[in-house]
């Protein structure tokens, strides 16, 4: 449907209403279209624009907004360590319950005599004895208690020379350090301590842990002794050697019992060395 400008009466008079209503056909004439026998038109809203500050504005001292990212450093970490759990150590206890590590000096009955290399005889280890001492008569009877801790190596039960005896192993990682240093203990060795001449000890399997000042038996005269005294021996092996029985010199002695007992004394593989080193720290 098309508007003309005689159908718009209330403009007909003056050159103003001329120049209004031909400026409203143009308008009207651009923006109808045809649809269904209707004329429709649209009016278009115009798109929202983006309007950047410029240097009036900024001038004019308007506010802009600014947006700030923060700048990332990159920071380096620490480096980790790899840690690791010490093991603790064993503590060195005193072989008898009745005398403490700085008293074993005042009874020792006789001392360290090792022979030569290869050799089997004179004294390789300490004798602990004493009468009317510590409240008691004589060392008979008297609770002897695992010097460090370990695991059973030998049973020896009732044979010669020892008579009842046992002997304890301690792997390297569970000696005090000043002790492998004062005895030179090298890497894969291990300590083994002999108790002899027992009148009992409790242990009763060849491999069973015992603690360090653990009870473990009782002090006698088994085997070739005279009088109730504690042996102790210590020497230095292979880690993890058995000798299970051991026996020298008598007749009933079998020959597993007779290569144990030349393993551990002549052999070499176990090599002696003073039993109170192990008891006296620095010296003292």
């Amino acid at each position: 449907m098309q508007v003309h400008w005689w159908n718009l009466k209330p403009f007909q008079k003056g050159i103003s209403g001329w120049f209004f209503i031909g400026a409203l056909t143009i308008f009207l004439s651009g923006c109808a279209y045809q649809t269904g026998g209707f004329a429709v038109t649209e009016i278009l809203t115009p798109e929202p624009a983006t309007v950047q500050p410029s240097a009036t504005a900024i001038a004019q001292n308007q506010p802009i907004h600014i947006t700030l990212h923060p700048t990332l450093t990159a920071t380096a970490l620490p480096s980790l360590q790899p840690s690791s759990t010490p093991i603790p150590q064993s503590e060195i206890c005193s072989p008898l319950v009745s005398a403490k590590r700085s008293e074993l000096i005042e009874i020792v009955s006789d001392g360290f005599h090792p022979p030569p290399p290869g050799q089997d005889g004179r004294h390789q280890g300490v004798d602990f004895a004493y009468y009317r001492k510590f409240g008691r008569a004589s060392i008979a009877g008297d609770g002897f208690q695992a010097v460090l801790d370990g695991k059973v190596a030998a049973l020896i039960v009732d044979r010669f020379p020892y008579g009842n005896a046992l002997i304890i192993e301690t792997p390297p990682l569970l000696v005090p350090s000043w002790v492998r240093e004062n005895i030179q203990l090298a890497q894969g060795e291990s300590l083994y301590v002999l108790y002899a001449h027992l009148a009992e000890f409790y242990p009763t399997e060849i491999g069973e842990t015992v603690s360090s000042c653990q009870l473990i038996g009782v002090v006698g005269n088994s085997g070739n002794a005279g009088v109730a005294h504690l042996h102790l021996k210590v020497r230095i092996g292979e880690e993890g050697q058995i000798l299970s029985s051991m026996a020298y010199y008598v007749a009933t002695a079998t020959p597993e019992e007779r290569q144990a007992y030349l393993r551990w004394r002549t052999s070499g593989e176990f090599r002696a060395i003073d039993p109170m080193t192990i008891f006296v720290e620095n010296g003292e």
